[in-house]
């Protein structure tokens, strides 16, 4: 082949690529253009015929004014609180057919003791059920036994008990669903029940150093963490009013329970 030959195929070569490119180029523009102008006309019929409709009334239904069931939030430092639980437990307890005493549940294989009990009642302290390392598992069969449960001593959640915090919001999101009914003795009104200060930061600072955590991580982690629990923490406080309505103490029976499962 000479040299003419040669400088030929190549110009051939470059002319070919260049319409090769410029093809593909065309090919990929009108591709692009077809896609926006379908992203486009779907946005269109969105706005012309789909309606933003916001679910969030705003409105926390359950602190709606409802008949309250009697008195089943007591403060601690109330006169006579404790003795009016007693006698409450007492006038519930004539419609038993047992006797007052400690009651043994057997919860995967471990053994959890309640003091006080009887029959379809229990009669339990906040550090009985959330002061020591318990869970959901024991909190449901304890809901399972029972359909009514006294809790005294509630204390001021601050973050410094939120492991505490962590149970009892379980307890009472299980006891909810399970529409078990319950009496407390608080150190503050529910709405003063969950202050988010405190804290244990030594504690913190060392599992965040643990996980290999960079200031800026462990800040979002952190913030994360805390709205999750308030999130939570609101949840509970909400949830208790209702337990407190005459609508879901009479609900929470166990005779009410039982009549409407077999209706």
């Amino acid at each position: 082949m000479n040299q003419t030959d040669r400088q030929t195929d190549r110009q051939t070569d470059r002319q070919t690529d260049r319409q090769t490119d410029r093809q593909t180029d065309r090919q990929t523009d009108r591709q692009t253009d077809r896609q926006t102008d379908r992203q486009t006309d779907r946005q269109t019929d969105e706005t012309e015929y789909c309606h933003t409709v916001c679910l969030d009334s705003g409105i926390d239904y359950r602190r709606l004014d409802r008949p309250a069931a009697g008195k089943l939030y007591c403060l601690t430092g109330e006169p006579g609180a404790e003795a009016y639980l007693d006698v409450l437990f007492e006038e519930l307890a004539l419609r038993q057919k047992t006797v007052t005493g400690p009651h043994l549940l057997t919860v995967l294989g471990r053994d959890v003791t309640l003091e006080k009990t009887c029959g379809s009642i229990a009669d339990c302290t906040f550090h009985e059920l959330c002061g020591k390392p318990m869970g959901a598992s024991d909190y449901l069969e304890i809901a399972r036994t029972f359909d009514t449960v006294f809790i005294r001593h509630v204390p001021i959640l601050t973050l410094t008990l939120k492991d505490q915090a962590r149970r009892f919001t379980t307890l009472i999101d299980i006891f909810y669903d399970r529409k078990v009914r319950v009496v407390l003795l608080a150190a503050a009104p529910l709405d003063r029940l969950f202050v988010h200060t405190g804290g244990e930061d030594e504690r913190d600072q060392q599992l965040l150093d643990d996980l290999g955590l960079t200031d800026e991580a462990a800040v979002r982690l952190t913030l994360f963490t805390a709205e999750e629990e308030i999130f939570a923490f609101q949840r509970t406080v909400s949830r208790l009013r209702e337990m407190q309505t005459e609508t879901y103490w009479v609900e929470g029976g166990r005779r009410y329970r039982s009549r409407h499962l077999n209706s």
